[in-house]
């Protein structure tokens, strides 16, 4: 009928008019237009972008490593964000060991490898941080291509601390070091001396720009110091830590610079003679007294005071002329406490004494006859003050004091109990 025909009609035009404003419906499978390929129209540049170099997925911007954007023709002008979430959504949910995570680490060793080789630092950093993100263990894996086999667990956590370094990321540096525990080598992992050199050269350029809490940390984990089996002679690494403590005593960083002098002595790496005094006189001065006596003690036991003597139960202390006031008063309060077994039972009214010697060095007259004014100064530092006089000068031209047994038997009834376990332990 005529009503029928009509209605196809109609069906035919409408059919038409979808047809002529959806052209793209007509376009090969796989096809787009080139309005909706032009990366312009998605990320407000006006120059067309190719996608076809998967290699440079989670690349920065140009804009963010400007350095970088001439050394990779191929290089997506994609802001990484754009890649970054999916990427790491993917090995989210993954167990640490899953064939999945595996493979991505390994992609991201390849990368890592290459940026570090063509000194593209940002991109190298950004590929670290998105594995460290996705929780994935690169520096246990190797990379896709062969010849990259010989990259020890080592030399791959130094590579991605030198990409962030290099990037201007010291907190990235530390990161990784931290998250990788300082790795060096071990039975399964081990690594060559080669590897240990570079670790040594990063962590020295790192230990210049982190602040002093953290390059004590830095410096404590170079290679061989904790652990001596890889035959390195720390004794080099003398001057670091001596440059170091010399920053932290000249800025008043003395928390800093007390845990720096413990650790070299511990470990013992030579300290500078007149770092050493400077610190134990700006420590007693800022009445940190307990650092102060932790460090002359140590450093007594480690041979740097040898001209100090106070053997138990002789009622005798000798000294050297050059000590400063704080390293004197110090030196009292051990030659007290390690004679109060001698001390302690006598009456107030005995007629003995603790005897002084103040031993001459190389110094010079002057230098000398003002040593015992410190010697007298020092007396007075200690709670309750000590009582010392001068008496003579010996067959060796020293001059010998007297120390009251009265006052130390007061210091000794206020102090006893920490002095004991400081001085004699």
């Amino acid at each position: 009928s005529s009503s029928s025909e009509n209605e196809e009609q109609k069906v035919m035009g409408k059919d038409t008019d979808r047809t002529k404003t959806s052209p793209d419906q007509h376009m090969a499978p796989g096809v787009s237009s080139s309005r909706e390929n032009n990366y312009g129209d998605v990320y407000g540049d006006s120059t067309p972008q190719s996608s076809s170099n998967s290699e440079d997925v989670g690349d920065l911007t140009e804009k963010e490593c400007p350095n970088e954007s001439e050394q990779d023709s191929l290089d997506l002008r994609v802001p990484a964000e754009a890649h970054c979430p999916p990427s790491s959504n993917v090995c989210q949910n993954e167990d640490a060991d899953s064939p999945l995570k595996s493979f991505v680490g390994r992609i991201g060793v390849s990368l890592m490898l290459r940026y570090y080789k063509t000194h593209q630092w940002c991109k190298g950093s950004r590929v670290v941080e998105l594995m460290s993100v996705s929780k994935v263990g690169y520096t246990t894996l190797k990379g896709l291509f062969g010849n990259e086999d010989g990259a020890s667990r080592c030399c791959l956590v130094t590579v991605a601390t030198e990409l962030f370094l290099m990037s201007g990321s010291v907190e990235g540096a530390l990161k990784t070091l931290r998250e990788n525990s300082w790795f060096l080598s071990s039975s399964m992992w081990p690594c060559e001396p080669t590897d240990l050199e570079s670790r040594t050269r990063v962590l020295i350029r790192l230990s210049e720009k982190t602040s002093h809490r953290d390059t004590m940390e830095v410096l404590c984990n170079l290679p061989g110091i904790n652990d001596p089996d890889y035959l390195i002679d720390i004794s080099r690494y003398g001057p670091l830590f001596n440059s170091h403590l010399h920053v932290c005593v000249e800025k008043r960083i003395l928390p800093v610079a007390s845990d720096t002098v413990d650790f070299m002595l511990c470990k013992n790496l030579p300290v500078e003679h007149s770092l050493l005094r400077t610190l134990v006189h700006k420590l007693g001065t800022q009445n940190l007294w307990l650092r102060a006596r932790g460090i002359f003690k140590r450093s007594l036991s480690s041979g740097y005071h040898p001209e100090v003597s106070a053997p138990p139960g002789t009622m005798a202390l000798t000294v050297p002329c050059q000590l400063g006031e704080v390293e004197l008063a110090l030196s009292l309060e051990m030659f007290i406490t390690v004679n109060a077994a001698a001390i302690l039972p006598l009456p107030e009214d005995t007629t003995l004494s603790l005897s002084i010697t103040l031993k001459r060095t190389q110094s010079s007259e002057s230098e000398y006859i003002s040593a015992g004014s410190r010697v007298l100064s020092a007396a007075r530092i200690p709670q309750p003050k000590l009582m010392v006089h001068y008496t003579s000068v010996n067959s060796s031209q020293e001059q010998v004091f007297r120390l009251e047994v009265s006052s130390a038997c007061r210091w000794l009834h206020h102090n006893h109990l920490w002095a004991s376990e400081m001085w004699t332990h």
